[in-house]
């Protein structure tokens, strides 16, 4: 029995119960046919967070009406959601494999350390408002605004260094479910609260993780609730999941997402509200409850469709593992960045045929890109290592240098 099996067995059998890839070939293969849906669901995110950044940053507006369009925007608000689940679905299971190790400093939390401090930073030199740091003492206090807007590199970053923390406190997996699931629930609640709230006297950079009132569109309320709650269920999907029916673990997952479906629309239908609430549907609990249910929803089909594969295609794998570079990658080319213009600016506002074929472009780009960049990693990791660090000291060095 495997150290990860051992704790699982020891913390779970009683109740019979990333940006990190799950696929790896040291787990067992019972393990990998239990979470390959991870990959599938990490990959059909991708490929939907593309479509939906291209018909957001090219469609014309006369197309943006509709049922069908409110339709696709509540489809739309899912893939972040979705992506941030995923992400502490991962970071729960590589985590369960390894528990001792990661409880204290080691080669494998520094790696994850520098991992989340990197997001961080790139977030930050993403939108970074001058041209070089010298010209900073220039930079306009509304462009300062606009550096500070915490989006979802941050918001992943923050919360992997927390579900990090908890680890390091929590003597098994049992303590760990209690503590982010406890920690996700804290943060959903208190979101109207931390919303509502006068913050005028604080730093603008510590407001944009509280808020959105600086422009921020991801702050960590109530956001970072879905991936600390996804490291939880990633735990308890692990348990159920071992023995018993194939059909059970996707079965738990509907039925978990319906119930919370459901939990979330009579609390949106209910004549009153426990609180006073200037946007219920970015800040209330129950849309967060309707859109985890959806996303849960979502993933149970799936892992019903991949029960009994022992694997995931390579494409699916590298789309799976390579989602940051994809993202960064889309996102630069169709919104701009300090090193490139705008492909939406450039184009202008398209039809629905002609976007419908740049979004055809762009997964074929992006599938392209994901699957070179997984194969090199894999087969030329001394190179690999070469071109990242040299790509990532350009980046830097366009700015500090």
């Amino acid at each position: 029995m495997s150290q990860a099996q051992a704790l699982v067995e020891r913390e779970w059998h009683p109740m019979a119960a990333v940006a990190e890839p799950v696929t790896v070939v040291s787990r067992p293969a019972t393990a990998s046919r239990r979470l390959v849906f991870v990959d599938y669901a990490r990959a059909l995110a991708v490929l939907f967070m593309v479509q939906g950044h291209a018909l957001d940053a090219l469609l014309a507006p006369p197309y943006r009406q509709g049922a069908l369009w409110d339709g696709w925007l509540f489809l739309r608000g899912l893939t972040s959601c979705s992506f941030l689940v995923l992400s502490g679905v991962a970071f729960s299971v590589t985590s369960l494999r390894h528990w001792e190790a990661q409880r204290s400093w080691s080669p494998r939390v520094f790696k994850r350390v520098r991992r989340a401090l990197f997001f961080l930073a790139f977030a930050y030199l993403l939108r970074f408002p001058a041209g070089h740091i010298d010209h900073a003492q220039w930079v306009s206090p509304v462009a300062w605004q606009s550096f500070f807007v915490v989006d979802i590199l941050q918001v992943v970053a923050v919360s992997l260094l927390a579900l990090q923390g908890l680890v390091a406190l929590s003597p098994g997996p049992r303590q760990f479910v209690q503590a982010s699931g406890a920690a996700a629930a804290a943060i959903v609640l208190a979101t109207p609260v931390v919303w509502a709230a006068d913050w005028s006297s604080w730093p603008a950079w510590l407001v944009a993780y509280l808020t959105t009132s600086g422009g921020s569109l991801f702050p960590l309320f109530p956001w970072a609730g879905y991936l600390l709650a996804g490291a939880a269920l990633g735990i308890v999907y692990e348990a159920r999941a071992r023995g018993g029916s194939p059909l059970a673990p996707s079965r738990w997952l509907m039925t978990l997402g319906a119930t919370t479906f459901a939990a979330g629309t009579v609390s949106l239908l209910l004549p009153w509200s426990a609180y006073v609430q200037a946007d219920v549907w970015r800040s209330s609990p129950a849309v967060f409850l309707v859109r985890g249910g959806g996303v849960l929803i979502v993933l149970g089909l799936i892992a019903r469709l991949s029960r009994g594969a022992t694997g995931a295609p390579s494409l699916v794998r590298a789309l799976a593992a390579e989602s940051l570079l994809v993202y960064v990658a889309h996102v630069s080319l169709l919104y701009g960045s300090r090193w490139n213009s705008s492909l939406g600016r450039l184009l202008g506002p398209q039809d629905l045929t002609a976007t419908l074929a740049w979004i055809a472009v762009l997964f074929a780009g992006s599938s392209v890109l994901a699957w070179t960049w997984y194969r090199a990693k894999a087969d030329a990791p001394t190179v690999a290592s070469l071109v990242r660090i040299g790509v990532i000291s350009a980046l830097f060095g366009s700015v500090l240098a």
